[in-house]
């Protein structure tokens, strides 16, 4: 699955990369976001230790959200797609 997914991604980007735009907003940005809190609630209402279990929401390359959201939708804002 993995692969097919890479696969159309890749295939995507290379005849219609402005497609990339909603998909990275709800896929990526959304798990960002929205992560932060699902993470912080699971491991409060779970007792979890030591991030165990919320790896999926944790984005070590992305040392601060607020700034990566921000500046993400600024470069949105900038590009030209008319």
């Amino acid at each position: 699955a993995t692969m097919a997914y890479v696969s159309r991604i890749n295939e995507i980007a290379a005849h219609s990369p402005h497609l990339l735009l909603a998909h990275q907003y709800t896929r990526y940005l959304g798990d960002l976001f929205g992560g932060q809190m699902m993470g912080g609630m699971a491991t409060r209402s779970l007792d979890l230790k030591d991030g165990k279990g919320v790896a999926f929401y944790e984005f070590e390359s992305i040392p601060n959200a607020k700034e990566y959201i921000t500046g993400w939708y600024q470069r949105l804002n900038d590009l030209d797609l008319t």
